[in-house]
């Protein structure tokens, strides 16, 4: 099996893990170049608690660019390479980056940036490099011979090795001529032609980003989509049904996987929306690995599927008791009438015995509780725990004690009122050391999202 870990890594680009500004950052006393180290850290501490072969970067800054399908540029340029350096440093040189390009227009635009581990697996494609300012396109359309490898600063991103000739995506071709895919078009007509472009839902609105990868020990390719629906329904229910009319994800091969990873801001207990979003993907046979909260959905059983935070600031995160473990009050509950508290998921698909499967192991990556969901004696019927073990990222009892490693910021089952951890609603101090730098604060600091991982 291979594993994909998947976070929204809000607004990422250089300043979130180097930031040379030596002001405040705000909610600590450190700077914010100190403060951004720390984030980064975050961010390389939960990799390497349970190191992937693949690493989804939702939300990677673009920067002006040439327009969509070429290359980011500017602080999400920085910042993609700045981290593909660290990975090599801390986990070796056979991290590589798939050059992220800009998704969208006007002021829609967004780049996801794909890590790989290449001693696993190898990059290939689907689309091909030309070149310049130019966008990626389909190798059939580029031409094999007029493929190119990427300039300086994405020069050293993927490796000069061929794809291997198993591979039914560019055998033979190299992998630093390749790229990402952009432009989807649903099945064609019986006729011949091509199949109508799509949006998602609509012009300049994020396209996904397929990558594809030719897995050699499981004789396989995985296909990889990637995506980040727009902010508001109806257009993130739309844009996510769409996934579900592109030619490559209806027609898999014996020996492909399909897996769709990404935020797509349909929370997953709003019903009307999730059905939009989603049936027409799970009647195409893909599994979705979050689903609604058991009857009745209320917290604290919708807390065990939360994927979003709220911010640290006035009304926002508190460590109350009110949502229950593993929620408590930092999980966003609503925006704009609508509950956003789980908005990220994972859905697969096998094309065959032979693409693998089934899924499994999949856990929402929680660096504020830590996870897998296990600390509380009596939870909720049927609520998912998750596999990965991830300790948190707040402050820790120490080792010898009563709970160690638990987040001293925020007391766990079976403390509070109600049985499900929590502080008491005015109890002096917790808000403010709850929020503090040390412990939600810096979590909060990183992204509003948590990370999905999985086993495929």
């Amino acid at each position: 099996m291979a594993r994909v870990l998947y976070w929204n890594i809000e607004q990422f680009g250089i300043n979130k893990i180097n930031n040379p500004s030596m002001a405040r950052q705000t909610g600590s006393t450190l700077s914010r170049n100190v403060a951004s180290g720390q984030r980064l850290w975050h961010i390389l501490n939960t990799f390497f608690l349970n190191i992937p072969d693949i690493f989804v970067v939702v939300e990677t800054s673009t920067g002006a660019g040439n327009g969509e399908g070429s290359l980011i540029t500017a602080g999400g340029r920085d910042g993609a390479l700045e981290l593909l350096n660290l990975l090599r440093v801390y986990f070796g040189n056979q991290w590589k980056l798939v050059p992220p390009l800009i998704l969208g227009g006007m002021n829609r635009t967004e780049g996801i940036s794909v890590y790989y581990n290449s001693n696993n697996l190898n990059f290939s494609g689907p689309w091909g490099w030309q070149g310049g300012g130019n966008a990626s396109d389909s190798v059939a359309n580029i031409g094999a011979g007029n493929l190119v490898t990427y300039a300086n600063p994405w020069d050293n991103c993927l490796p000069a090795t061929l794809v291997p000739q198993l591979s039914p995506i560019n055998p033979g071709v190299n992998s630093n001529r390749l790229a990402g895919q952009w432009q989807f078009r649903g099945v064609p007509p019986l006729g011949g032609g091509l199949g109508p472009l799509l949006n998602f839902p609509a012009a300049d609105y994020r396209p996904p980003f397929l990558t594809t990868f030719w897995d050699a020990a499981n004789n396989r390719t995985i296909k990889l989509f990637a995506y980040h629906a727009p902010p508001h329904n109806p257009a993130a229910a739309n844009g996510t049904n769409t996934i579900s009319q592109i030619d490559e994800i209806i027609n898999l091969g014996a020996n492909e996987v399909a897996v769709v990873v990404g935020d797509f801001n349909v929370d997953i207990n709003d019903a009307p929306n999730v059905a939009t979003a989603y049936n027409n993907l799970v009647g195409l046979g893909y599994t979705r690995h979050i689903n609604p909260s058991p009857a009745p959905a209320t917290y604290p059983a919708q807390g065990y599927v939360s994927t979003h935070m709220k911010q640290g600031g006035k009304r926002g995160a508190t460590p109350w008791d009110t949502n229950g473990y593993p929620a408590y009050g930092y999980a966003v509950t609503e925006f704009r009438g609508r509950n956003t508290s789980s908005i990220d998921n994972i859905l697969t698909r096998y094309g065959g015995l032979g693409a693998g499967g089934p899924a499994a192991n999949m856990t929402i990556v929680n660096r504020v509780t830590g996870t897998p969901y296990n600390l509380d004696p009596n939870p909720p019927v049927g609520v998912p725990a998750g596999h990965y073990a991830y300790t948190t990222g707040m402050v820790q009892i120490p080792v010898g004690i009563v709970n160690a490693g638990a987040p001293v910021a925020l007391p766990l089952p079976p403390n509070g009122p109600n049985g499900v951890g929590g502080y008491t609603p005015g109890n002096i101090g917790a808000l403010s050391y709850f929020r503090g730098w040390d412990n939600y604060g810096k979590i909060r600091s990183t992204s509003d999202h948590m990370a999905l991982i999985i086993d495929i």
